[in-house]
This record gives structure tokens, C-alpha cells and sequence, in this order.
């Protein structure tokens, strides 16, 4: 059963993480890629 919660509980947290990511965009601007936490942006990459 522990199991069967644990994936349930990564399931909702996946939704609430696409949710989030929606909002900051609506609010902020840009594409809700934008927010991903678990993503390291290239702040060089316009630098040349």
C-alpha cells in the first residue's frame, strides 16, 4: 500500500509542479519551460 501511495503522491506533486509552471508563466510572461526548477539555464549562452 506504501507502494501504491508513494507513486500517487509523485503523480500529484508532477501535476502541481505543470500548474506552477503555467501560472509563474501567465503572471510573469514566457513559457512555462521557463520555470522548471529542476533545470540549469545557460546564463553564457548569449554571451560570445
Amino acid at each position: 500500500m506504501i507502494e501504491e501511495q508513494l507513486e500517487q503522491a509523485a503523480k500529484e506533486i508532477q501535476e502541481l509542479r505543470e500548474e506552477v509552471r503555467e501560472d509563474l508563466a501567465a503572471d510573469l510572461g514566457g513559457e512555462p519551460e521557463d520555470y522548471r526548477a529542476d533545470y540549469e539555464a545557460d546564463d553564457d549562452a548569449d554571451e560570445d
